[in-house]
């Protein structure tokens, strides 16, 4: 009569030398034990395989979806090289000198201001006031967009606070006078943009005779102004 033997777990009839259950898979001689050690570590390397190409997926798809943050004015897309950036995307500004830095924020947000599109100009103003923040040296220019920057966030305070401050260090400035304007206008007041047009018109000729190198930048735009003003 051929030897048998009964499996612990499910009481199945084996042969003597079975290894395993026919029945239920479990291992039978007294080397079961060891038996399953090969398979636990196959699985288990296994299992480690499949964490590492989650993880691999899972970081590389997270690199996607973060900007390039060395690249601070560059968080929308971008067109090839010397193309403009994309609507709604700030200047690269990521090689400029910190005056550079602040000019074009300044000039991107005006244009968006002027262009009726305010929740732009809004959007990256404190962009530009903290880019004005890190100068490391202020004149009228710099003073007079800082200036434009805090209207495009509806601070009439901080921008009349910068008229006096140009107009403290070069009396009847116009970039002065034509910041008080703009607040004025800006919030409504019409005694006070009369008041600030008159001084505007009052100074022009005597001031732009002195030749200010900021006058010279922006010749066009003041001139633009005396017409509008004499109008």
């Amino acid at each position: 009569m051929t030897a048998t033997a009964v499996c612990p777990a499910c009481r199945a009839t084996l042969a003597v030398d079975a290894r395993y259950c026919h029945r239920c898979g479990r291992a039978i001689t007294q080397g079961g034990s060891g038996e399953r050690t090969p398979w636990i570590v196959a699985w288990s390397l296994v299992l480690l395989a499949l964490g590492g190409i989650t993880l691999f997926v899972v970081t590389k798809n997270t690199a996607a979806a973060v900007p390039e943050m060395a690249n601070a004015g560059a968080a929308g897309p971008q067109g090839a090289a010397g193309e403009t950036p994309a609507e709604g995307a700030p200047p690269d500004i990521s090689q400029m000198s910190p005056r550079e830095r602040f000019l074009r924020l300044s000039d991107r947000i005006m244009s968006a201001a002027e262009s009726g599109d305010s929740t732009t100009a809004r959007r990256f103003a404190p962009m530009g006031i903290a880019a004005y923040g890190m100068l490391d040296g202020y004149d009228p220019e710099v003073q007079f967009r800082a200036g434009e920057v805090h209207l495009a966030l509806g601070d009439y305070a901080g921008a009349l606070a910068l008229a006096d401050t140009i107009q403290g260090q070069a009396k009847d400035h116009l970039f002065a006078d034509l910041l008080r304007a703009e607040a004025a206008r800006v919030r409504g007041d019409s005694a006070a943009f009369d008041r600030g047009r008159r001084a505007f018109l009052k100074h022009f000729d005597e001031q732009m005779a002195t030749g200010r190198p900021e006058y010279k930048a922006h010749s066009q735009m003041l001139r633009d102004f005396q017409r509008k003003f004499s109008s």
